[in-house]
């Protein structure tokens, strides 16, 4: 599929009606990056699609752990994070995070090796886990 507003607009018409999960997911992903462009004042990307997916899959992480606590039924939301999984980027493996990590290391100067210049590096590679980043940046820095 087309990433797009359109796209994802025309789609969540199509399956309304069959499968109204996806097609709410559809309705709340093109919401979001509608609402990015219009702040601003620029066309959506396929990167728009995926960063809302991915903010997405994490709100939706951590209602489903609520619930959980609660003791309150998470079906349809363990079906939207499903759905939701499809329009992420491709996450980074352990091996290709930390050579990654050990790229952008060896690329600074050795007085700049610190935390506080390599986490904004580290943020502009799509799928790296940043929960995991300090961890594994310690790791190479020792």
């Amino acid at each position: 599929m087309e990433y797009t507003i359109k796209a994802f607009t025309m789609e969540r018409l199509k399956i309304r009606k069959e499968n109204p999960v996806r097609s709410n997911v559809l309705l709340m992903l093109a919401d979001a990056v509608k609402s990015i462009t219009i702040d601003e004042r620029r066309p959506e990307t396929e990167a728009d699609f995926k960063k809302c997916a991915l903010k997405m899959y994490q709100e939706t992480q951590n209602t489903i752990a609520e619930y959980k606590k609660g003791g309150a039924a998470t079906d349809e939301l363990e079906e939207e994070l499903r759905i939701i999984e499809e329009f992420m980027p491709k996450m980074l493996s352990a091996d290709e995070m930390t050579a990654a990590a050990k790229k952008v290391i060896d690329s600074l100067p050795e007085a700049d090796r610190n935390l506080k210049n390599i986490m904004p590096k580290l943020k502009e590679i799509e799928g790296f886990d940043m929960k995991s980043a300090k961890s594994i940046i310690e790791g190479l820095l020792k």
